[in-house]
């Protein structure tokens, strides 16, 4: 019941009365409607309690999905798992707001959804409400009297405890499951209701919110901040009855799409104007699970005061959200029109349009520079009131990340910038042909453009052979529009080697990897061209691009997965750590903790040779103070003999359309300790304690003194490994615990390796049940430590 004290209070038998019952008496209806019990609606079993205490919080969705410095405004959050909410986070995703005041937030009430079962309970409810006020009105012998009929329907609600909060959730009951068009996704139905209020401290930018429970706390959903004001659509929002906006520009416009839906809002404008309309939705929620192709795809038009079209645009080059610069031409009324390009909708189908005069950054140039350096960087755009941006002694890993931009610029997109350690050069053209080819050494990046349409650049480098040499274009992954086809000719015109797109998967906003990549070896000494085109014969000012041309130079990056664990003290927690290899590294990495609570431990801490991903675990030490701990995990290889020390970028794993898997940068890692943990694990797996299975053969491992604890209810079962992998016996001994693994020679071969994963389980018995007649209930109680292993020959 946490949460609708505002709506209940207790009487002594224990039921729930109306504690605003003029407002109910004003929502009941006489026909149609369906009433909810209280009891029923939020009362349930012991066992769903015991399933729903291990299930997380998930959000979706937040409605409007920002708001106005220096305002107090009321949202939705839609998600699944949200009883109970303790607390609301929100902090600085953009790092250049990191240290600032945030916006603070506070949880005003849930509404909860109704299931089928409620619903027919309530229909039955309903007609024995209905058939009470007739049964009283004919006692009274009297006519039928519609004022007298209302009065009894509230007295009889109130007695069976309806509130308005339940009337409310039978709306949106109906709504959904009597409207075909609507898409009921019981993932973001729950919405929690909340206040958020900022100071005019609250700088201009993008910010992450989570909620958090007694279960944990929830991923992640980006909350948006800008100086100006705000918008709501209202209903029906059609283009004959569009929201009028009535505040001078610049504006935010807030709104969702349901199915079917066109939404318009009237502004008025003035000629000579250059207003940047700009529409935020996939920029708010990156990935959507379960909808193709996995994003809100919008698309923006503005018409005349005629119903004229005056401008279209459904994406921006290849961001699937539009944007446009529209200069007015005349003074007068326009309509900003928005929909879905292929008509869906959803209620975590949430826009915002920022309209107005206002700056917004397209890109840069160059798109990177080498670290410890300063650089200048010209600004494109629109209404840029500083056309040059000046940083000094760039910092940071090699790699690409977001660009710290200056105040005025960060309501918008991120804009990426790319890192590395090798000297720089600027290209210069003419460049488009092999007699006219820029020279360049092996060991340099080129900072170019695709000038012009149809453009081509070549450039020319000296070679010995059997040297190995990389070349790698970097574009798309700083969001140019360039879509590079690189080649590798010889003196006479033969293509040594030729490639189009490329994957990198440390760019997790990327859907389309247009970024090309060779490593080749050179088949004889001499001269070497390096050509770069658009693979769409494009071109322009916007077309800009990184060049490398080195020897390969082995190196990786690490994302660790998720970005907040939730845990409890003694805990076990399993974590996903991904390896990028960059130019052919593919020597094992060792991991390690850097930051956390005083003994943390790391098992499973080693990404084998060739292998990018493992499940390795965080024992979180028992005497750890509740609260939230931020956590750093590290990697370390040698390569030539030198060592590479790389920090793991926090991400979560976000799903795309049903399938695709992308990872997405998060604004920290950490872990969420609460509560107590009744199996809490003393020990710990290094890499030294490997289990060696032989292909075809079983292997014994003997857990560490300390494991003879477990109460002997507890069960092990492998949850994660390789297929032909098996836990083929436990055997318990007055010394601790014998582990006996299988290797299946036919699935899984000799120098395989990795972490096996097991997991804890209680067998309970109900009470006053004999052995014979029920079956024992199997609940989950932890994990052990991961434990590192490799296939071996017999």
């Amino acid at each position: 019941m946490k949460g609708m004290k505002a709506y209940f209070k207790p009487t002594p038998s224990g039921l729930f009365q109306l504690s605003h019952q003029k407002s109910v008496w004003g929502a009941i209806r006489l026909a149609g409607v369906i009433t909810v019990i209280a009891g029923m609606f939020w009362s349930a079993t012991a066992g769903a309690q015991q399933m729903r205490a291990r299930r997380e919080p998930h959000i979706g969705y937040a409605y409007p999905a920002g708001a106005q410095s220096g305002t107090s405004v009321q949202i939705v959050v839609g998600g699944q798992y949200l009883d109970g909410v303790t607390d609301v986070l929100i902090g600085p995703l953009s790092p250049e707001i990191s240290g600032t005041e945030s916006p603070q937030a506070t949880f005003v009430r849930l509404t909860k959804p109704l299931t089928n079962k409620q619903a027919n309970d309530l229909a039955q409810k309903l007609r024995e409400i209905q058939e009470k006020v007739r049964r009283e009105m004919r006692q009274r012998r009297a006519g039928f009297n519609m004022v007298a009929f209302r009065q009894l329907l509230v007295k009889f609600a109130a007695e069976e405890g309806i509130t308005e909060e339940m009337l409310k959730a039978l709306e949106e009951y109906r709504k959904y499951r009597n409207d075909p068009k609507r898409q009921f996704n019981p993932q973001i139905a729950e919405r929690a209701t909340l206040q958020v209020s900022l100071s005019p401290n609250v700088q201009p930018g993008w910010y992450v919110l989570r909620l958090k429970t007694a279960n944990g706390i929830s991923d992640p959903v980006r909350f948006h901040v800008t100086p100006w004001k705000e918008v709501l659509e209202s209903e029906p929002n059609d283009k004959e009855s569009p929201t009028v906006v009535n505040e001078e520009m610049p504006v935010v416009l807030n709104g969702q799409i349901q199915p079917g839906d066109v939404d318009h809002f009237r502004i008025r404008a003035k000629k000579g104007q250059r207003l940047v309309v700009a529409v935020l939705a996939r920029e708010l929620i990156p990935y959507l699970a379960d909808a193709v192709p996995g994003w809100f795809q919008a698309t923006l038009r503005i018409l005349d005061s005629s119903g004229r079209e005056v401008a279209y645009v459904d994406d921006f080059w290849f961001h699937p959200d539009p944007v446009l610069a529209f200069d007015v031409p005349a003074d007068g009324d326009y309509t900003i029109e928005i929909k879905d390009a292929i008509y869906r909708g959803r209620d975590d189908f949430v826009y915002r349009i920022v309209v107005g005069e206002v700056p917004y950054v397209t890109g840069v140039f160059p798109v990177g520079g080498r670290i410890g350096e300063d650089i200048t960087l010209q600004l494109m755009g629109w209404n840029l009131p500083e056309k040059q941006l000046f940083l000094r002694r760039l910092k940071g890993q090699p790699g690409v990340g977001s660009l710290p931009l200056p105040a005025w610029a960060r309501w918008a997109h991120s804009v990426q910038f790319a890192l590395s350690d090798w000297p720089e050069a600027m290209e210069h053209e003419p460049n488009d042909t092999p007699q006219s080819a820029e020279k360049i050494s092996i060991g340099t990046v080129i900072n170019a453009r695709m000038d012009r349409p149809g453009d081509q650049d070549v450039f020319r480098f000296t070679g010995t052979k059997g040297q190995k040499v990389v070349a790698e274009v970097i574009g798309r992954r700083v969001f140019s529009p360039v879509d590079s086809l690189l080649r590798i000719l010889d003196e006479q015109g033969n293509v040594v080697a030729v490639n189009d797109d490329f994957e990198d998967r440390s760019v997790g906003l990327l859907t389309h990897h247009a970024d090309s990549y060779l490593e080749v070896t050179l088949p004889h000494a001499g001269m070497y061209f390096v050509e770069v085109t658009d693979m769409q014969h494009q071109g322009g000012e916007a077309f800009a691009y990184r060049l490398r041309l080195s020897v390969p130079r082995p190196d990786f990056e690490l994302r660790v997965v998720p970005s907040v664990i939730n845990a409890s003290p003694g805990m076990v927690v399993p974590i996903d750590v991904y390896a990028v290899r960059r130019d052919g590294f593919d020597q094992g990495i060792e991991l390690f903790v850097t930051k956390g609570a005083e003994g943390t431990r790391l098992s499973g801490g080693w990404i084998p040779p060739d292998t990018d991903h493992v499940v390795a675990t965080l024992t979180v030490p028992r005497n750890a103070e509740s609260g939230l701990v931020e956590i750093e995990i590290a990697g370390k290889a040698k390569v030539n003999g030198r060592e590479i020390v790389r920090t793991a970028v926090p991400a979560d794993d976000m799903m795309q359309a049903f399938y695709y898997h992308h990872l997405v940068p998060a604004e920290r890692f950490a872990v969420n300790l609460t509560g107590r943990r009744r199996y809490s694990v003393p020990w710990t797996f290094e890499t030294r304690d490997t289990v060696r299975i032989p292909a075809g053969g079983e292997a014994e491992f003997r857990l560490p003194p300390g494991s003879a604890w477990f109460p002997e209810n507890i069960t092990l079962q492998l949850t994660s490994a390789p297929e032909g992998i098996t836990l083929a016996k436990v055997d318990r001994r007055q010394s601790g615990y014998v582990l006996v693994f299988q290797a299946d020679k036919e699935k899984v071969k000799p120098g395989t390796r990795g972490n096996l994963l097991l997991g804890m389980f209680t067998q309970n018995r109900p009470q006053g049940t004999a052995p014979s007649t029920t079956r024992n209930q199997q609940f989950f109680a932890g994990w052990l430590p991961a434990l590192p292993f490799e296939v071996v020959s017999q």
